[in-house]
């Protein structure tokens, strides 16, 4: 699976449970970020817990920012656990094939639409984007840190994605 053995520090192996408990197993990867390193693990798991007590962002956003880089960059790791976790949150098999065909199929509302194609633009291309992509979506209520966190969580994932796979055997 790795090209390191997977052998997660005892300090960590208490934030793994908590893992287990909310989503039902501990991902392969999340395994390894423990190995690697502790304290980055736990910099890791607060991100994401930041992420899912958001106080603007419906937190099931980044579920799907996740999943459509993802399945466009074929990481698989970040795929099947953000599948997995769609569907835990009750969005349906049909549902998430729509979204990952056309990105417009996102199932929220259009103002998470716009903040979603604002910041995949801002990742993929930087170079065009513009303080008029963010001030079109702050038209629609969202603020600077919004803006913020929507693109951040998407490099986010790049980042992460990258260090997957140069670990994946």
């Amino acid at each position: 699976m790795f090209i390191v053995e997977t052998k997660p520090a005892p300090e960590t192996e208490k934030l793994l449970k908590k893992v287990e408990r909310f989503v039902g197993s501990v991902p392969p990867h999340f395994e390894l970020f423990a190995t690697l390193n502790p304290k980055r693990f736990e910099m890791f798991l607060n991100e994401i817990l930041y992420l899912s007590m958001h106080k603007t962002i419906n937190p099931d956003f980044f579920a799907f920012i996740r999943f459509y880089i993802a399945s466009k960059e074929n990481f698989s790791y970040c795929y099947t656990f953000n599948t997995a976790l769609l569907l835990k949150k009750e969005y349906t098999q049909e549902q998430i094939n729509k979204f990952e065909k056309n990105r417009e199929n996102l199932p929220l509302d259009k103002k998470y639409l716009a903040l979603f194609k604002m910041a995949l633009k801002a990742l993929e291309n930087p170079d065009s984007f513009t303080l008029k992509d963010i001030n079109a979506v702050k038209i629609l209520g969202w603020s600077d840190a919004d803006v913020y966190d929507a693109i951040d969580h998407g490099a986010f994932l790049y980042k992460f994605s990258k260090i997957l796979k140069a670990y994946k055997k």
